[in-house]
């Protein structure tokens, strides 16, 4: 039975990413062209090597944001990570993955709606993320009620080019 819980170092400690299996194989990616989504062929993997894993086990134990894991048991399967400050009434997701072999199960929706839930009682208006443009990510993200942003936040659009800047209205 999966459970959606606020990590901290109760449940959580720097090992438990490693056998967190971030891998993605893209073979469509959506592209900004004057102002509309395009789909183009480009194909890519991703994962994260043990090294990457432990950098990220060290932001979630950092103290800096508010995280929600998916947990089986003690074993972590899915994270979402949310900035401490609201961004013009935005809360910002800065990271957010499931495991490969638990997507598809619903963990992801349940992960935002605990996203949004929490945001709502910060007094957010929307969640915003800065989205990997691969074509599954995106159909994710806008089967979860996301849209295109209509005002990107400059910095994530300079750290990361080619993610898709997207809102949920709350």
């Amino acid at each position: 039975m999966i459970e959606i819980k606020r990590a901290d170092r109760n449940n959580f400690c720097e090992t438990s990413l490693d056998l967190f299996d971030r891998s993605q194989e893209v073979q469509n990616v959506w592209r900004m062209e004057n102002g509309r989504l395009v789909l183009t062929f480009q194909p890519f993997s991703e994962t994260w090597s043990p090294e990457q894993r432990r950098k990220k086990a060290g932001e979630i134990l950092s103290g800096r944001y508010t995280i929600f894991c998916a947990f089986e048991g003690d074993a972590v399967v899915g994270e979402i990570m949310l900035m401490p400050e609201l961004n013009e009434g935005r809360l910002i997701i800065d990271s957010f993955h499931v495991s490969r072999p638990f997507r598809r199960r619903g963990i992801g929706r349940r992960l935002i709606e605990t996203a949004a839930e929490y945001a709502r009682g910060r007094g957010a208006l929307a969640l915003y993320a800065s989205c990997c443009s691969a074509e599954k990510t995106i159909d994710f993200y806008r089967a979860m009620g996301f849209r295109l942003s209509e005002h990107p936040i400059p910095s994530r659009v300079e750290d990361e080019p080619f993610d898709i800047q997207m809102e949920l209205r709350l």
